[in-house]
């Protein structure tokens, strides 16, 4: 079952539980879910039916891949997000690959930043705002629960995409 799916099975049930529990909004926490051994864990603030707000997301993909590729590949896998992403450095001696917003892309000073560790059995997405001073700061992000499916999935398939296939 892809992640995406596993994970809104898992929103679905923390939402009940708060339903249970008279919390509604449902509290946030940190919701794991593996599938085919890749482990997502998504630091959820917020849950509704219809969408969530989260604070990161982290993938761990045991079988890594080459970092060049995984990059190249969630530049294109990473629908949902609102903007086009590019790397912005790949070298693993420098510990992995960064990929952000396009500049052009961005709004009120807010962009997206994805980090892939050097051995790319990794990857983490976050949002970030630009202060007045050129300060950086993590925020927040609500998505509908469709879009952060597809924000999961490609980053999965990101980083599976950094495999070599027959036709290498």
């Amino acid at each position: 079952m892809p992640l995406s799916r596993e994970l809104d099975q898992k929103l679905d049930a923390h939402l009940e539980r708060a339903r249970e529990a008279g919390e509604a909004p449902a509290p946030p926490g940190k919701v794991q879910v593996e599938s085919g051994g890749v482990t997502l864990e998504a630091e959820v603030l917020d849950c509704e039916r219809i969408g969530a707000t989260v604070d990161r997301l982290r993938l761990r993909d045991p079988q890594g891949g080459d970092l060049a590729r995984q990059a190249e590949a969630l530049g294109g896998r990473l629908h949902g997000l609102g903007e086009r992403i590019r790397s912005v450095e790949v070298e693993p001696d420098l510990g992995g690959a960064v990929l952000r917003s396009e500049p052009e892309d961005m709004v009120e000073g807010r962009y997206w930043e994805v980090r892939v560790g050097d051995d790319g059995r990794e990857a983490e997405l976050e949002r970030f705002k630009v202060g007045e001073q050129g300060q950086r700061s993590r925020e927040p992000y609500t998505v509908t629960r469709d879009d952060l499916g597809r924000i999961v999935d490609g980053l999965a398939g990101g980083l599976a995409g950094g495999r070599e296939t027959d036709d290498s």
